[in-house]
């Protein structure tokens, strides 16, 4: 909804009276897309949340460090501008988000099993968003992303002996038509497709890592073995009993799975080597160039048998290009055991197959797939080696045979570290390496972090599963000539266990090969689910987000942390708002699961994350969403982030929603409301410790004439800390109670206002929140009935009341509501009067100009003039009666006084003054008005005399009286006779003739 207009100045009275009408630093570096809404976080200075703020606490923050606070999130186009635009692009996701959120939090699990459960679910449904962003932006931008991704990959595998640069990709290669005008571009797709892999890694380790306990006992023991197991009973045991191997397993299955949605399929992907080979469509037959080579060779020398190596003409068997020696058999250790090479295009051709089987084992293809695989390309040889851990083929179900799983890791080892085969291709090797568990031999081959993280964990399960079969009870003695083969052993390379997931994330962070693709905010999320380091993660991501938050000036939602952070990490930067978004989901989604983060003290630093997405929400137009998040922060500072995240809504209706969704949250509104008033003083104290309305508050010119438009209408010009104050006072009419609590607030406000003489404010505050429409918001809760001030005086209790016996208890609560209310009424008429002042003034100002061009005065203002005239005396009686005499705490009381004698004299000169006006142009009533004042401020103990002769203004004030009597004297003598005495003057028994005087 828009936001609510100011109102205008519509009425001041009952009556109708109508008012004249007018951050980066070089030792640490944030992730994200660039920086230009960094200050979004800091608008205003610090204060503090952790306690309860004290409306009357000082802060030691120097005056202009404020000054971008006192401007709103309208006045800030050019640092909003990429916020509003990316929350416009990707609004639905983010409301996703929040409706799934919203469903969980207003649930109460009972017991952890419960919680567990609800957790998974949500995890799911974030995960399930995801997904259908990933296929919405698919729809449009799925062809593009694979061209990529098989120009990337076709870059690995380009020329035989090009290998080992499957990092670099040239920058030709990356060229691509996107749409046009798009709303979305590739980016944007491979960061979801990285995100869902995000929530999809989480889940499976939030299964694994935070099972209840009781779940973990309800599961069935493990079978006992024997030498009879099978395969996969082995494996099965393996995993049940080795929670480290069952984790690595789960990371490795997740690397697989992400993978299979990675560049393009298969056949596609050797395609290119496919037609290198020079065979056509032809996949099946094997080295059909290097065949026909061979019966050519046999068939010019008219030899039946197979080539011998050792014949004189085959010293110089060259193949067609003449660069290498052709081998003279076709057997898959030919070229290994002869040492010559296959036809180029064969070559090709062998290359074509072991990518393929890389990529199958790479992709978690299962032996069937990659059997039949290489089955339809004649490589029968090649399906049989394609064997390694017992997941689930068919041949596991049969009796095992650890010794042979042993023998079977060391002659892949063997085949991976000495480059056998036909080609001695990379991609051999790496075939070889991962079925033995090998490092060194797969990473040649590895174009990614995925990859990387891949070969690790796969050599790290594999070492893990190999020594579990060696310790068998049944398990046969490997030969000496078989151990002599050795095997790569990963879990010593790693060293110790428990720590080797994160010694491998931080060695990718500092790896030349991955350190740019690690340092994307998706993958540094990932190694960090892998590695098991979110609470110091987060830790430091809290301490970074404080640090550029109070870069340049002090915020008041992100407090300056006294530790910084640690230096040599990349951080999400909080202009990167789809991270900052995973990363704060991820972040609840830890904290629902119990997750110690590193006690109270951290608690800040750690939070910073949510306030930081919740200061997103704010500028990016999402308000409606802010009570959810700030729901899910702790203690007190719920209530500062939400108070100073909501001070800009002034739609009326948005702020009912927000009080009915905050009800729905838990969040205590009384509170919220009562805080946000608070932490607004404590944000913006009043460091004068003088009282500057005392030596500068004037109503006259130097000329004696009254000041014209000394209030003023133009509220564009408005303080912004008191627009703020006003907008979190007009909260208190939306909750029930804090009766006293409101008109204490309200009080404040005036006595700011008043003490800076910021008499605009003072205006705009009456005439949005007068007192009658406090008391008709709050009174129906107290007494029954929404009532105003004229029902809460008077006595109109029923009989039914008085035989109850409740009358007397109903009077007393009328009487303490009136009281708690007094002080702020009080202002209330100080602002009026003021006000009233101001319009009569304006009149004489347009009479004077009139007169001067000889003009008569139009009737119709002669008429408005007397009516404001009119109604003067009844706005000012009370300040002649003890006004703000009564204080209600020790506090206010030198302020009241102040306050007194900076106004009152003032006010009370200035009225004598408009009087005197309004009886020379209207009626002599007005001026036997201004004498009667004589009377009234001579009664004896009159604290308005006692006032004027405090402050030095007697003689002022004899010389205001005197002007009247003067003017009085010389209009009754003028008119004497032309005119009878009015109904007022006859009720007042004033008698005009007594100021009759003869020239």
């Amino acid at each position: 909804m828009a936001p609510m207009t100011r109102s205008s100045a519509s009425s001041l009275a009952p009556e109708g009276l109508q008012p004249r009408q007018q951050y980066r630093e070089t030792s640490w570096h944030f992730v994200g897309p660039d920086d230009r809404s960094e200050r979004a976080l800091s608008e205003e200075p610090t204060s503090s949340y952790g306690e309860d703020v004290d409306m009357g606490s000082d802060r030691d923050e120097e005056d202009d460090d404020r000054q971008l606070l006192l401007e709103g999130p309208e006045d800030h186009e050019d640092i909003l501008h990429p916020l509003r635009e990316a929350a416009d692009r990707v609004g639905r996701e983010v409301e996703k988000f929040a409706e799934v959120l919203d469903g969980y939090t207003i649930q109460q699990p009972d017991g952890d099993e419960e919680r567990h459960g609800m957790v998974l679910g949500l995890l799911d449904d974030y995960h399930n968003i995801a997904i259908e962003t990933v296929k919405r932006l698919g729809e449009r931008h799925d062809a593009e992303r694979r061209e990529r991704a098989g120009l990337r990959q076709r870059k690995r595998m380009r020329g035989i002996e090009n290998s080992g640069d499957a990092l670099d990709v040239d920058d030709e290669d990356q060229e691509y038509s996107p749409l046009p005008d798009a709303p979305t571009d590739l980016a944007d797709l491979e960061r979801w497709e990285q995100e869902a892999r995000t929530w999809d890694l989480l889940r499976r380790l939030v299964y694994l890592r935070y099972a209840p306990a009781n779940t973990s006992q309800q599961q069935k023991s493990a079978p006992e073995l024997h030498k009879y197991s099978s395969g996969l009973e082995l494996w099965d045991n393996f995993l049940e009993t080795d929670t480290l191997a069952l984790e690595r397993k789960t990371v490795l299955q997740w690397l697989k799975d992400t993978a299979k949605d990675d560049g393009e399929p298969i056949d596609e992907l050797v395609k290119e080597l496919q037609q290198n080979a020079e065979r056509g469509d032809i996949i099946a037959h094997g080295w059909i160039h290097t065949k026909e080579a061979v019966k050519k060779e046999k068939r010019l020398h008219a030899w039946s048998k197979p080539l011998d190596l050792s014949a004189p003409e085959l010293k110089a068997f060259l193949n067609t290009s003449k660069t290498a020696l052709l081998v003279t058999q076709l057997d898959p250790d030919a070229s290994t055991r002869q040492h010559r090479k296959l036809e180029v295009q064969d070559q090709y051709f062998e290359r074509a197959i072991w990518l393929g089987c890389y990529e199958m084992l790479r992709r978690g293809s299962t032996p069937a797939e990659i059997r039949e695989w290489c089955v339809e390309r004649s490589q029968v040889w090649r399906a049989v080696s394609m064997s390694g851990l017992p997941e689930g083929d068919e041949e596991d179900a049969e009796i095992a045979d650890p010794a042979s799983w042993t023998l079977w890791r060391r002659t892949c080892f063997a085949l991976a570290r000495n480059g056998g085969g036909a080609s001695g291709d990379d991609f051999e090797r790496a075939v070889y390496g991962i079925l033995s568990g090998d490092i060194t031999s797969v990473e040649r081959v590895c174009g990614s972090w995925d990859d990387f993280v891949f070969v690790h964990y796969n050599a790290l399960l594999r070492t893990q599963f190999d020594n579990y079969l060696q310790n068998l009870p049944f398990h046969k003695l490997v030969p000496a000539t078989i151990s002599n083969l050795g095997a790569f052993d990963a879990v010593q390379f790693h060293g110790e266990p428990k720590g080797a997931g994160k010694r491998l994330i931080e060695t990718l962070r500092n790896d030349s090969r991955t350190r740019d693709e690690a340092s994307t905010p998706m993958k540094m999320l990932q190694g960090v689910l892998i590695a098991d380091i979110f609470k110091d993660f987060i830790h430091q991501q809290g301490l970074a987000i404080s640090k550029l938050a109070n870069a340049r000036q002090p915020s008041n939602v992100i407090p300056k942390e006294k530790t910084h952070p640690d230096g040599v990490h990349n951080y999400i930067g909080t202009e990167d708002h789809d991270s900052l978004r995973v990363l704060t989901h991820v972040l609840l989604v830890f904290m629902h699961l119990g997750l110690d983060l590193g006690g109270s003290w951290r608690q800040t630093a750690v939070e910073n994350v949510i306030v930081s997405y919740i200061s997103f929400l704010r500028f990016s137009g999402k308000e409606e969403l802010i009570p959810l998040y700030c729901s899910q922060l702790e203690g007190n500072r719920k209530y500062a982030v939400l108070s100073r995240m909501l001070i800009d809504v002034t739609d009326i209706e948005q702020r009912i929603t927000h009080i009915r969704n905050m009800r729905e949250l838990g969040i205590n509104v009384q509170e919220f409301v009562n805080k946000q008033a608070r932490y607004l003083f404590a944000d913006f104290p009043d460091r004068e410790v003088n009282y500057p309305a005392l030596e500068e508050f004037k109503l006259f010119e130097s000329s004696g004439q009254l000041k014209s438009d000394f209030i003023g209408e133009d509220t564009a010009r408005l303080p912004r800390i008191d627009v703020l104050l006003i907008r979190s006072f007009e909260w208190y009419l939306l909750v029930e109670g804090l009766w006293s609590e409101t008109f204490r607030v309200g009080t404040m406000l005036y006595l700011r206002f008043f003490k800076h003489m910021h008499l605009l404010s003072a205006k705009c505050l009456l005439l949005k929140i007068p007192s009658s429409s406090i008391a008709f918001s709050k009174t129906r809760a107290l007494i029954g009935e929404a009532v105003d001030f004229s029902s809460l005086e008077g006595a109109d209790d029923d009989m039914t009341e008085v035989l109850d016996g409740s009358a007397d208890r109903r009077r007393y609560l009328k009487r303490h509501l009136v009281e708690q209310a007094k002080s702020f009424r009080e202002l209330e008429t100080l602002t009026r009067a003021l006000d009233l002042i101001e319009t009569v003034t304006s009149f004489e100002t347009i009479l004077a100009e009139q007169q001067a061009s000889n003009n008569e005065w139009n009737p119709n203002a002669r008429k408005e003039l007397a009516r404001y005239c009119t109604l003067q005396p009844e706005q000012m009686q009370p300040l002649f009666n003890k006004w703000l005499l009564t204080c209600p705490n020790q506090q206010w009381e030198v302020e009241f006084t102040q306050l007194r004698e900076a106004y009152l004299p003032e006010i009370i000169l200035a009225y004598i003054k408009t009087l005197q006006f309004a009886g020379s142009v209207l009626t002599r009533n007005f001026l036997m008005e201004c004498m009667d004042l004589t009377a009234l401020m001579a009664e004896e103990k009159s604290d308005v005399l006692q006032l004027f002769q405090k402050t030095g203004r007697m003689q002022d004030l004899v010389h205001a009286f005197t002007d009247a009597s003067k003017t009085l004297l010389l209009i009754s003598s003028e008119k004497r006779g032309t005119r009878s005495r009015g109904k007022q003057a006859r009720a007042k028994g004033w008698d005009q003739d007594l100021w009759n005087v003869k020239s």
